[in-house]
């Protein structure tokens, strides 16, 4: 087995590779071209620093770098991570990691973060055993929606043409990775704001991919989800929907998800490691 770069390697034997590491997954995933490469363009994936491991130059595990900011730091972001069934428990992802690390730091990166399901205890031990340590925790809803109209002096807009800068003040917690301004700001073209006005002021948003129906963003006037929260949602037509990366310490939104009957259907981990 040797480990590469997969600068050469054809994003669909990634994506065929992937689909089969996670064909046991906790959560049934089916990756489509279109859907990998939309999220990890806008993750800014570099497959120069991507690594994969290559068993009689097939290719059996590896780890997805989207290089980026995150806060203040520029970080190696583990897009995603797979082995395949009959190559786990052979400690390939410390191999990799071995591999990757060197090249990460030569490049000007000295931090790498990732997100694991808080269920997935073997690959959390895996990550912990290259060092990674977990900085928090994320849930994530689902729910399906029906329109109904609410009385009310508050205004609805929804806008396909919009400016992340005019929601900062709402934000309630800090966005995970995929979910900043410059990693949005590539999906903009799939993406609508729903946008809450009391006269002329902007007291809640929330942004929503408008294929997947996926809430990447949302925020309100104070964290004040029992004012603005019920008449915010209203601006949503009815669908199937779901909130990703909601950090755990915001009680409000969480108690307000609750009061709403949104499924939390799982938790993650946003973990890192520093060298």
């Amino acid at each position: 087995m040797k480990i590469q770069s997969l600068e050469n390697t054809p994003v669909e034997e990634i994506i065929k590779t992937l689909n089969l590491a996670f064909s046991d997954y906790l959560i049934p995933i089916n990756f489509t071209l279109d859907y990998v490469n939309e999220r990890w363009t806008a993750s800014g994936v570099d497959y120069s620093l991507s690594f994969g491991v290559f068993d009689n130059e097939k290719l059996v595990g590896f780890i997805i770098h989207a290089i980026n900011r995150y806060g203040d730091s520029k970080v190696a972001f583990n897009a995603s991570t797979g082995i395949i069934p009959t190559h786990r428990r052979k400690g390939l992802l410390t191999k990799l990691y071995s591999t990757a690390i060197p090249t990460l730091k030569e490049n000007g990166i000295q931090v790498s973060t990732l997100e694991v399901i808080t269920e997935n205890e073997r690959a959390i031990l895996a990550y912990q055993k290259v060092g990674f340590k977990i900085d928090r925790q994320y849930k994530l809803y689902k729910f399906n929606w029906e329109q109904k109209e609410i009385e009310s002096e508050l205004e609805v807009e929804m806008n396909a043409d919009f400016d992340f800068e005019t929601f900062e003040h709402l934000q309630n917690y800090f966005p995970s990775l995929e979910n900043q301004n410059h990693c949005l700001e590539k999906l903009k073209k799939s993406l609508v704001s729903i946008s809450i006005f009391d006269k002329k002021e902007i007291v809640a948003y929330l942004i929503f991919h408008k294929t997947s129906n996926r809430i990447h963003r949302l925020g309100v006037k104070e964290n004040d989800w029992n004012s603005f929260g019920e008449i915010l949602f209203s601006g949503l037509a009815s669908g199937n929907y779901n909130i990703i990366n909601i950090d755990t310490n915001n009680n409000n939104i969480h108690s307000f998800f609750k009061k709403m009957k949104f499924e939390n259907y799982i938790d993650q981990y946003d973990m890192s490691l520093e060298f």
